[in-house]
């Protein structure tokens, strides 16, 4: 199997925090579920060498305190926090906050010329299979022959 899936519970999580690593094979991303109880938050701030983090808020609110600076956060809020912002951050009062944590290291030679400037850019397309809710759909390979233009333009 080329996919590992797992379910998870956002409202019953064990408190704290929850590494998804071994649950889902990880390799090259860091990633865990965190669920601060009502009030409470990190004791201690945090930064890392070289490993940027992404803060996604799935449910309840709280803040996130970076280098003197307080965010509030809410459902659907994404925050990136670069390696050496320290941070921490704490749930509302009035309720807990969920949210998804997501840490990567900058792709090898990033920002050098010619070195992909996403983690993402190492994608093949595969331009000649539409996924089965496209298929047929006339519209989309005239979308994705745009788009493969623009993006044949782009590396020349």
């Amino acid at each position: 199997m080329n996919y590992t899936k797992q379910s998870y519970d956002f409202e019953n999580l064990n408190p704290w925090l929850t590494f998804l690593r071994d649950d889902l094979d990880l390799k090259g991303v860091a990633m865990g579920l965190a669920r601060i109880p009502e009030g409470k938050g990190y004791t201690f701030m945090h930064q890392h060498e070289e490993q940027e983090e992404v803060y996604v808020v799935i449910m309840g609110r709280g803040i996130m305190y970076v280098d003197g600076e307080i965010l509030n956060m809410y459902p659907g809020d994404i925050i990136k926090v670069d390696p050496e912002g320290k941070r921490c951050i704490k749930a509302d009062d009035d309720t807990e906050l969920v949210c998804m944590i997501i840490g990567a290291v900058p792709a090898k030679g990033y920002p050098k010329k010619n070195v992909s400037k996403t983690l993402i850019d190492d994608g093949l397309p595969d331009w000649e299979n539409l996924p089965p809710w496209y298929e047929g759909n006339e519209k989309i390979v005239e979308i994705n022959k745009k788009i493969r233009a623009q993006r044949e333009e782009g590396k020349s």
